[in-house]
């Protein structure tokens, strides 16, 4: 399998579009892996992760074929996770020669947010599909199984993550989250699941969370959890992503202390074979 980090950062993006802070000053300076556009990620060459307001860019930038792509997973409806106004550019007369149905997989307030801020896509003639997907029910895409999970984040919504497997490869793909709700951890053992890669929500870097998200120290809490759960062990690939600047660390800093604990951090336009 082939994961591919098109952005690596929270919803400010880092430099933060607005901040003029002195880890977003820096990072301007510094250039290369310090600048992170708002998360995204494809599975191969065909299952999108999250539309954030970076896609074009990350099309004319990293070269994101979205050509290739008929299946977007959204984790939630958090504008740095889901553009809908994007999906309306599925469509004629703004794309041509897509014969295939555009399917979109996520939770109510995901349909709801795209029939809102896109109402023309509402019709049968719009090349676009959405999917409502519920916790812990697998999903079927391609030769993949999907297994959307419950995530710890937005209470006023079911945010979800990603259980993706292929042959016999697993990723989980877990952002935005705090700590794993227990329902999330029983599902994985009752189902004997072994994890390949890992990527885990790193929002906060130096500072500790868990409620909402996640950082280096509450990272290493989950891998240890799982390793001692049989879900995964040494031989997992384990990943850290989704970086703000308020957790105070610059990309080499960031590698620094992640390489410590055994975890490799991500930067815009990495991409993991496996």
């Amino acid at each position: 399998m082939k994961l591919t980090f098109y952005g690596t950062a929270a919803g400010e993006g880092w430099p933060g579009l607005f901040c003029n802070c002195e880890l977003c000053k820096e990072a301007r300076r510094l250039g290369g892996k310090n600048i992170r556009t708002r998360t995204q990620a494809l599975v191969n060459d065909d299952l999108l992760i999250d539309l954030p307001p970076d896609t074009n860019m990350h099309s004319l930038v990293y070269g994101l074929d979205l050509s290739r792509v008929n299946h977007l997973l959204v984790t939630h409806s958090h504008s740095d996770h889901f553009n809908p106004t994007d999906l309306e550019m599925v469509r004629e007369p703004f794309a041509h020669e897509r014969p295939n149905v555009f399917h979109v997989y996520g939770n109510s307030k995901v349909k709801e947010k795209l029939w809102e801020q896109v109402p023309g896509m509402t019709g049968t003639d719009t090349n676009l599909e959405v999917h409502v997907i519920k916790p812990f029910e697998e999903i079927k895409i391609k030769d993949y199984t999907v297994v959307p999970m419950l995530a710890l984040h937005d209470r006023n919504e079911e945010c979800l993550f990603y259980l993706i497997h292929q042959g016999e490869k697993s990723i989980l793909y877990a952002h935005d989250t705090g700590a794993f709700p227990e329902q999330t951890i029983e599902y994985l053992v009752k189902n004997k699941v072994y994890l390949d890669l890992v990527s885990l929500d790193c929002t906060q870097q130096s500072v500790p969370d868990g409620n909402n998200h996640m950082g280096l120290v509450d990272a290493v809490k989950e891998k240890q959890r799982l390793i001692e759960l049989g879900i995964a062990d040494h031989n997992t690939i384990w990943i850290v992503n989704h970086f703000s600047h308020n957790g105070l660390w610059l990309h080499e800093k960031m590698v620094e202390e992640a390489e410590k604990v055994g975890f490799i951090v991500t930067y815009d336009g990495m991409e993991l074979v496996f």
